[in-house]
């Protein structure tokens, strides 16, 4: 696969003396989505700004499409489309100007600007609000549109911080697939907070804690880095016969609005009791992860504070 960004070895110490991170690698292949994901105040937005070339590296090196963007800086505008966390607007443009201004910049005019920009528009689903001014959109429409003028930007990397905070489930969800497709078009690295969103996009993801990478690879990788209870969450037909059975069985567990939360040790377990549960009383739903992808994140960062 060919390499599109490499960070090697990547540290950023202020003049006051504050390590903003410390020897960061992190690698992004031709057709991979990757995720950034850590706590408030990990280092995710100091990497984004290093990458952009907002942020000059103390140590180490940053090279995108193989060349260094430290030395040849007008790479990023070549071949990076970004997309900020925060709802950044222009009060009198239009989302259709705004956009089209970000594929004038990349040479668009003309015909293949129109086709470029209707197309940017209808996959974001803003065909309704193209003619609206900043100033008139919603939080969760301003990402969208940052996303469509990150898309008019990018060449080679889309570079997204929190792509989906602020939208509604159905436009998340169709983010989501959106995003997933470009991966045979285009590298994405993608620095969020939603679990569920990079469990199901990234192939690969880093965890930073203070600075530092402490875990990288698949969702499933990562989830099984550390032994931890494999976690169900179902319903049933017959609650109290449900509480009967769990309570015979010396097991521990939550029940609210009908719905059942407890821990097993191993999967297979797991498999037998639930089991044994639809027999006596007929599960109506259910939900499991094992391990849970959500827990080994947070003791990870747990055991790094240790």
């Amino acid at each position: 696969m060919d390499k599109v960004l490499d960070v090697v070895n990547v540290t950023k110490i202020y003049p006051n003396g504050k390590k903003a991170n410390a020897g960061i690698n992190l690698e992004v292949y031709k057709g991979e989505i990757i995720g950034l994901i850590g706590p408030n105040g990990a280092g995710k937005t100091t990497l984004l700004r290093q990458i952009l070339g907002l942020l000059k590296p103390t140590e180490g090196s940053i090279t995108l499409l193989g060349k260094d963007i430290v030395k040849d800086p007008s790479i990023i505008k070549q071949e990076v489309g970004f997309e900020p966390q925060y709802p950044l607007y222009f009060p009198s443009l239009t989302v259709e100007e705004s956009i089209g201004f970000a594929l004038k910049f990349k040479g668009y005019k003309g015909e293949p600007l129109s086709k470029k920009l209707s197309q940017i528009i209808e996959l974001l689903n803003l065909g309704k609000v193209r003619n609206y001014y900043g100033y008139q959109l919603s939080p969760g429409l301003i990402k969208l549109q940052l996303l469509g003028v990150a898309l008019a930007q990018s060449g080679s990397i889309l570079v997204l911080d929190e792509p989906t905070s602020m939208i509604d489930i159905i436009n998340k969800n169709h983010i989501w697939q959106v995003l997933a497709d470009f991966k045979a078009e285009k590298s994405l690295l993608i620095a969020s907070h939603d679990m569920n969103e990079v469990k199901r996009l990234c192939d690969r993801i880093y965890l930073i804690v203070d600075g530092k990478v402490i875990a990288e690879g698949s969702p499933e990788q990562i989830s099984g880095l550390l032994k931890l209870p494999c976690k169900f969450s179902f319903s049933t037909s017959d609650s109290d016969q449900t509480e009967k059975l769990l309570t015979q069985k010396q097991l521990e567990y939550a029940l609210e609005n009908g719905i059942f939360d407890l821990s097993v040790v191993e999967l297979s377990l797991g498999i037998d009791l639930i089991k044994e549960i639809n027999d006596q009383t007929g599960i109506t739903y259910i939900h499991f992860e094992a391990p849970s992808f959500d827990e080994t994140i947070m003791k990870l960062v747990e055991n790094s504070h240790e």
